[in-house]
């Protein structure tokens, strides 16, 4: 690394020393996410930091590599590495709460082990590291638990996290899952029982039709994400609550589509024509229409010799003013 670059490393770790809270601490990350910049040379740096006997100038190895990840993917792999060869996490919390930020920036699955150890950690600042990057990790039963656990924390930013991750990021739909986030129904911090209302509105469940109602006639109105959820509930129930809503708006457009059937018939039958019309002009291209799990719209997915090329299903409607020969052609 340059002189330059060792020079402001030093200058990083003398004011991690001194930092007494988050916002001493902005002077570091300025000063790391302009070393992180480049990334082959960031990832060596911090590499060797995590060598040091000194649990500051660890914990700062580590806060580097989680910039550099951030702003690199091909380093994250290889940063992911390097962070785990610290595990078990050393117990002290301001280097427990750096391997998991920067775990959580690689979104490696190996790290799925060490946030899961995490999340219950002493320190909820700690553990509010792990619900924000549980998510990212695969589905996997040990990884939804941990987050389970998270919603019912005692701290309030961890829950709130722990659901969002949960109920929003997390693809998991089992009865456990719907009755973690029904717990956290009613929650003394507004944006955890929001949070779990949009969980189980994504999953469909009807117990939630009337909390939605509920959350678009507050006074604050819903977020963005809540009309996204509103629209993977599907029910017509909803539209009159809609009406108060800027229909030009895009999260609000798709919740009344999906919420009301004769819209939703009318996209399902412009992707029915939109599969034909591609399958006839190009059979080879093995065309698909398809939709997620907890996420609204249909996708429509065509194969050729370097991979596969997907589109929004009504971005091609709008486009094409409803004519499924004529998006065939354009795409």
């Amino acid at each position: 690394m340059e002189p330059a670059a060792e020079d402001l490393l030093d200058r990083a770790v003398e004011l991690a020393r001194q930092a007494r809270d988050a916002d001493d601490y902005e002077a570091v990350w300025e000063i790391l996410r302009e070393v992180a910049a480049d990334g082959p040379a960031s990832l060596l740096a911090g590499t060797d930091l995590l060598a040091s006997s000194d649990p500051v100038v660890r914990a700062v190895g580590c806060d580097l590599l989680g910039c550099a990840s951030d702003l690199h993917e091909a380093v994250r792999a290889d940063a992911a590495s390097a962070l785990l060869r610290l595990a078990p996490p050393d117990t002290d919390g301001d280097l427990s709460w750096s391997i998991a930020h920067a775990l959580g920036s690689t979104h490696d699955r190996r790290a799925a082990p060490v946030l899961v150890s995490l999340a219950e950690h002493p320190d909820s600042d700690v553990r509010l590291q792990a619900a924000q990057a549980l998510p990212f990790m695969p589905p996997e039963e040990v990884v939804i638990r941990a987050l389970i656990r998270l919603t019912a924390d005692q701290d309030s930013p961890v829950r709130n996290w722990a659901t969002f991750g949960l109920g929003s990021q997390a693809e998991a739909d089992t009865p456990a899952v719907r009755e973690a986030l029904w717990a956290r129904v009613g929650d003394e911090e507004e944006d955890v029982h929001a949070e779990a209302v949009f969980g189980l509105a994504r999953r469909r469940d009807p117990r939630s039709t009337a909390l939605i109602v509920e959350l678009l006639e507050a006074e604050q109105g819903i977020y963005s994400w809540g009309l996204e959820a509103a629209a993977c509930l599907r029910d017509p129930a909803l539209l009159p609550h809609l009406t108060g809503y800027d229909a030009s708006s895009p999260p609000v457009a798709t919740a009344l589509c999906e919420c009301d059937p004769a819209a939703r018939r009318r996209r399902d039958d412009f992707a029915a024509a939109l599969l034909d019309a591609v399958y006839e002009r190009s059979p080879d291209a093995d065309p698909a229409v398809f939709s997620t799990l907890l996420e609204t719209g249909l996708i429509l997915r065509t194969t050729h010799a370097e991979g596969t090329d997907t589109w929004s299903v009504e971005a091609l409607m709008e486009r094409a003013h409803g004519d499924a020969r004529r998006a065939a052609r354009e795409i």
